[in-house]
């Protein structure tokens, strides 16, 4: 069973686990080299990091929601973003089942 406190997903050790190519691949976004390779071809660039067809599938649709209940670590999925071009608010209106009109509106912007 899920863990759920206040409708946010605990990072939990099996989803630490089942999430570990996932966000190995995600730290690896620190470096700029590593950015420009995953720009140019996210899909390969995933599959030499050893992640599975699930996790390269929630990367290119950009499911930040599904991400995090796959085991993606918030503070890595945010590398991901970043490589990705999206900016925080849209990952966090995502993960919140919000436009992020809604989403701006409710955090008083």
């Amino acid at each position: 069973m899920d863990q759920i406190v206040s409708g946010a997903y605990v990072f939990t050790g099996e989803r630490s686990a089942k999430g570990f190519l996932l966000n190995k691949m995600a730290n690896t976004l620190s470096v700029p080299e590593n950015r420009a390779r995953f720009g140019a071809d996210e899909a390969g660039y995933m599959r030499a990091m050893g992640c599975s067809a699930a996790e390269i599938d929630l990367v290119c649709r950009r499911d930040w929601r599904g991400m995090m209940e796959y085991g993606a670590s918030i503070y890595l999925l945010l590398k991901i973003g970043a490589a990705a071009g999206v900016a925080l608010p849209e990952i966090g209106a995502h993960t919140a089942g919000m436009t992020l009109a809604e989403f701006h509106a409710k955090k008083g912007h």
